[in-house]
């Protein structure tokens, strides 16, 4: 397991029973994970991140992936999911039962 790996798995638990979100980050020494707060209103059902934490992933270098956890959930990205993931035209890496599961982005 790298070690953006086990950040990404660590955030998911602390913010745990709400759904964790980040994104992962490409930059000149190597891949990081970069934790966002979740903004949602129902953040135990739904992930919301603000439009500053998108600014500094971007700021920090190219954006690799979108992060986020099904807290007791599903493996495997909701429709409600899949329509943003589409829209984000990023591979999503989903947290779930202790576990990524990575799906890229196929329109």
């Amino acid at each position: 397991m790298t070690e953006t790996e086990s950040a990404i798995l660590a955030h998911a638990r602390r913010c745990a029973p709400a759904e964790s979100c980040g994104f992962v980050v490409r930059t000149p020494e190597g891949d990081r994970y970069l934790p966002c707060v979740n903004i949602s209103g129902e953040p135990e059902a739904y992930f919301r991140m603000s439009p500053e934490d998108w600014l500094r992933a971007e700021m920090q270098g190219e954006i690799v992936a979108l992060v986020h956890s099904h807290p007791g959930g599903l493996p495997w990205l909701s429709e409600a999911d899949r329509r943003l993931q589409v829209q984000s035209d990023l591979p999503w890496w989903l947290v779930c039962r202790g576990a990524i599961h990575k799906f890229r982005c196929v329109p």
